[in-house]
Formats: structure tokens, C-alpha cells, sequence
């Protein structure tokens, strides 16, 4: 019998319970609590688990009692927290990378038009019951023939390539490797970046997370983006240096930011980003909404299948001797 534990609250397990039917020498456990790890954990092969949820204490956990473990199989994108908070050893780590790129990416076309047409401010209005047309109309700005550049250039970052391209934006990328890669015009080394953000109109980070890439958007970077500027974040706060995006933002010397990440999450009560008027704020959900092909469990099934025959599992985050995959 093969035991598969799952801990992510919050998350329906109804569907892997429904796939895994199929696999009657496999039993699935489901852990709801930080209190039911122990149990669930215990001689399991492969654990289902996400990002958010992935804490020290429950780390500590699974560290503890699942010594079994050899798989661990992320449901997000994002692994940052839960490497943050110790991994178990010697397992290899999978994610869902990709799965909701078109929602990311639908995110962070809908933050660039909203601070080019200046939603916030028609908003603030609004709730005012002011018509505020001739003061908006001269700020308002387009898409179209701007110049996008999109830090990372896996499938979230061709996603926003591809919407930008589709809005009439000319697109450079922003990745480790400088192959020609559809949608993109122009890619660029990461040591370009600070000359790519001089000629920025929306500099969008898609990057993920991890020691090569936290903090890539430093000061230097910031400051040479021109004061028309936009700044855009979906991937996560700690890839930006956020002191000098807050200067930058109060100064005016960048035009405003759309953040649906931020450096520490709940972003706290008074944190300046609250009430800066040039900047739109979303809480952390650009990978949401209904649409959608694949989903984790399917994936995942997906997966299992290679692990039962031996063979290597696809989106391989990191390797069995803790190593990032390449």
C-alpha cells in the first residue's frame, strides 16, 4: 500500500480523492490541522502540500515524522515559504509551474492598465460622487507603443509577453538565457537589466524566487527607470529591494507601481503602501480565478504515474540532494 498524506488547509481534497480512486493499492490521508500532520505523515511515501500553509511550525512536523517522505508535491508555483522553513532530506520537490500562468499574467495586463488609465483615482472619485473627467483625460495613458520589459521569461513571462505584444507593446525579456524565444523582440542577460530599465515604460517582474533572484530589483534598478514609469510585481516582494521602491514611489520618481506581492504578507496596518495614491494594491491573487485546463490533481496523477514506473517526474523544482533543478 502506497500512503500519499496531504496538508494544505483550506484546499478541497475532493478531486485527488476522486483520481486516486483509480489506484486501489494507493490510501491518501488528508492532514486538515497542524495537529493531524503527525499521523498523516507517518509512513508516507509522497507529500501534497502548498506554499502558503508551509510554515516552521508544520515544517517541523513533517520534518520530524515523515521520514518516509521521498516526494513532495507543491500545489502552487511558489516554494519560497516552505524552503524558508526547512524541507525535509533527501526528497525531490515538484510544483504546479505554469498551470495558472494565463492568470497571472491576466493579472498583471489588468494592474498595467489600471494604473495607465488611472483606476484609482476615478475610483476615489466615484465613492466621492465626482465626475472627474477633465482632470483624468490628460493623465490617461496607453499600452500600445510602449515599452514593456518582463523580468523572467518562464511561462508566466511569456504569457505577459504575449498580452503585451497583443496590446501593440514592443517586449524585451529579462532572463538567464538570451536564446530567441516567441513572444519576446529582444532578450536580454540579467546584467542587463538596470540598461533595460533606463528605457522601461512598465518594468513586470515574473521571476521566480530564490537566492539567485531575491533582491534583483535593486535600487540601481529602480532608479534608472524613467519618472513615467510603471512598476508592476507578481512574482514575489522578496525579489525587490522595497526601501528603494518606497522612496522612488513618495518621490515621484517613478510614475506608480501595481503590487499583488509584497516583501512581508498581510502587507501590516499604516504601511506606507496603504495610502500612496499612485500605487494599486492587490492581496496576493493573481493565480486565482475559474478558468482553467489542467489542475494540480491532474497533474499530479500525471506524475504519480511516472513515480510508479520509475520514470522522471516533470516539474522537478529541486533535487533529491537539494539542489535547484535546472
Amino acid at each position: 500500500m502506497l500512503k500519499i498524506a496531504l496538508y494544505n488547509p483550506l484546499f478541497d481534497p475532493a478531486e485527488f480523492f476522486e483520481r486516486l480512486s483509480a489506484f486501489p493499492d494507493v490510501r491518501l490521508t488528508v492532514a486538515e490541522r497542524d495537529e493531524d500532520i503527525a499521523a498523516a505523515v507517518d509512513g508516507a511515501e509522497i507529500l501534497i502540500t502548498g506554499n502558503r500553509f508551509y510554515l516552521p511550525e508544520p515544517a517541523a512536523l513533517i520534518r520530524q515524522h515523515g521520514r518516509a517522505l521521498r516526494w513532495l508535491n507543491f500545489v502552487t508555483s511558489g516554494i519560497d515559504k516552505a524552503v524558508n522553513s526547512g524541507l525535509p532530506p533527501n526528497v525531490i520537490i515538484t510544483n504546479v509551474a505554469g498551470l495558472r500562468a494565463f492568470a497571472v499574467a491576466e493579472h498583471a495586463l489588468a494592474l498595467m492598465l489600471g494604473l495607465a488609465r488611472h483606476l484609482r483615482a476615478s475610483e476615489a472619485a466615484r465613492v466621492k460622487d465626482e465626475w472627474v473627467r477633465d482632470e483624468i483625460s490628460p493623465l490617461v495613458t496607453n499600452l500600445a507603443r510602449r515599452h514593456l520589459v518582463v523580468v523572467g521569461t518562464g511561462a508566466i513571462g511569456q504569457e505577459i509577453a504575449r498580452m503585451g505584444k497583443a496590446c501593440g507593446m514592443r517586449v524585451t525579456g529579462i532572463s538567464r538565457s538570451t536564446t530567441p524565444l516567441a513572444p519576446f523582440d529582444d532578450l536580454r542577460p540579467r546584467e542587463a537589466l538596470v540598461e533595460a530599465a533606463r528605457t522601461a515604460d512598465y518594468l513586470v517582474v515574473a521571476a521566480l524566487a530564490g537566492p539567485q533572484t531575491d533582491g534583483m530589483i535593486s535600487r540601481a534598478v529602480i532608479d534608472a527607470l524613467p519618472p513615467t514609469a510603471f512598476f508592476v510585481n507578481i512574482a514575489r516582494g522578496s525579489l525587490v529591494e522595497e526601501p528603494a521602491l518606497l522612496d522612488a514611489l513618495q518621490a515621484g520618481r517613478i510614475a506608480g507601481a501595481g503590487l499583488d506581492v509584497m516583501e512581508t504578507e498581510p502587507l501590516p496596518p499604516g504601511h506606507p503602501l496603504w495610502s500612496m495614491k499612485n500605487v494599486l494594491l492587490t492581496p496576493h491573487v493573481g493565480g486565482a480565478g475559474d478558468a482553467g485546463v489542467s489542475t494540480a490533481a491532474s497533474l499530479f496523477i500525471d506524475n504519480l504515474q511516472r513515480w510508479r514506473a520509475g520514470q522522471r517526474l516533470s516539474n522537478i523544482v529541486m533535487e533529491t540532494d537539494g539542489n535547484r533543478a535546472t
